[in-house]
């Protein structure tokens, strides 16, 4: 599934959305090693931020996987709570393959025991 939030609304219309973490986004989210996330994730396009990321509704809440916005940047993991947003960690994802990455997002939600 992917959502857009532009002016602060969630809407599922995406429109053409072609960015090249779209992009990214999307073929990571078809690596996902498991059925279960599969099925669970959620491609987030923030137009307001300018940003992209993958969220999957954990026991613990929200928890986003934000793509870096250019190469060499980091991917960063938030968690969405009450009180507001916490990064949980982060991990160099530029030069992977989306298959490793898909993985890593895997292995970070199962060994925390998110999902």
């Amino acid at each position: 599934m992917e959502i857009a939030m532009i002016y602060g609304t969630v809407t599922s219309d995406i429109g053409e959305i072609n960015t090249p973490q779209a992009l990214k986004a999307r073929r990571i989210a078809n690596f996902l090693p498991r059925p279960e996330l599969v099925r669970d994730a959620v491609i987030v396009h923030d137009l307001d931020d300018d940003t992209t990321s993958i969220r999957f509704d954990t026991m613990a809440g929200p928890v986003r996987f934000l793509l870096p916005i250019a190469q060499g940047f980091e991917f960063y993991v938030i968690h969405d709570s009450d009180v507001g947003p916490r990064i949980l960690g982060s991990f160099r994802g530029s030069s992977l393959s989306v298959k490793a990455v898909a993985f890593r997002i895997s292995e970070f939600l199962r060994t925390r025991g998110l999902k």
